[in-house]
């Protein structure tokens, strides 16, 4: 069995590299099936050049980057699938944990307040960031993954504010109003400029705007601007004067 030189070695290692391979894991395991092919087929005083030429051909297509390309693609789909799974059981959770919350809430049974800040915690913080970056692998344009990132943004404050408010925790206002403010002035406009770009979503598009508009006003509309507790106070004290 013919067996290759160091600078031989080299050289094949060299090529793998010219030819667009980045990844080092990838060279190395390149370098030793193309080291063991070639000591197998070059007889001793053949033509190296010839036989590794013949010997690279095997491993692709139109170019060697294929082999990169296909090992990235494949480790992505691996994560993928693993994330879309993933948001698919905390989606269960959350839907589980809600429903039975609300039912122990309306029926004064304890573990009310745990099951809601499980399942509200769970939707705001794992499965609306995975749906984002399962849904953001699957669009092309920046433009989609824009209106994809503040819609879910704008999911997971309403979420948090409508916990804190559960919970009557402080700060739930705030949370409240900056998530209608970052709605009209954020996710509505990049949501509506980005489905107008297209003729065939127009129409769908200018639809769900006045829905969401419709819906977010009216819940501006039913947010007391003053707090409450501030304005019977104010009540009490007046009445007592």
């Amino acid at each position: 069995m013919y067996l290759l030189t160091d600078e031989q070695v080299d050289y094949i290692l060299h090529d793998i590299q010219a030819r667009g391979i980045g990844d080092e894991s990838l060279q190395q395991d390149l370098l030793d099936h193309v080291c063991c092919i070639i000591e197998q087929e070059l007889e001793e005083y053949g033509d190296f050049g010839t036989c590794y030429h013949s010997v690279i051909r095997k491993f692709y297509r139109k170019n060697l980057k294929e082999i990169e390309e296909e090992k990235t693609l494949l480790l992505t789909f691996q994560n993928y699938y693993a994330m879309k799974k993933m948001m698919l059981y905390s989606g269960a959770f959350t839907v589980g944990a809600l429903l039975l919350g609300s039912l122990f809430k309306i029926a004064h049974w304890p573990g009310a307040n745990v099951l809601l800040v499980c399942g509200i915690a769970c939707v705001s913080f794992v499965f609306l960031p995975l749906l984002a970056v399962v849904k953001s692998s699957e669009l092309k344009k920046s433009s989609g993954k824009w209106a994809l990132v503040t819609g879910i943004l704008t999911g997971s404050g309403y979420f948090v504010s409508m916990l804190f408010l559960l919970m009557h925790w402080p700060g739930a206002r705030i949370i409240w109003f900056s998530t209608l403010l970052f709605a009209f002035f954020v996710f509505v406009p990049v949501f509506f400029f980005n489905g107008m770009r297209k003729e065939e979503t127009r129409t769908n598009t200018l639809v769900f705007t006045v829905v969401l508009l419709a819906v977010m006003g009216t819940q501006f509309a039913l947010t007391a601007l003053h707090n409450p507790r501030q304005q019977q106070e104010k009540i009490e004290v007046a009445t007592e004067k």
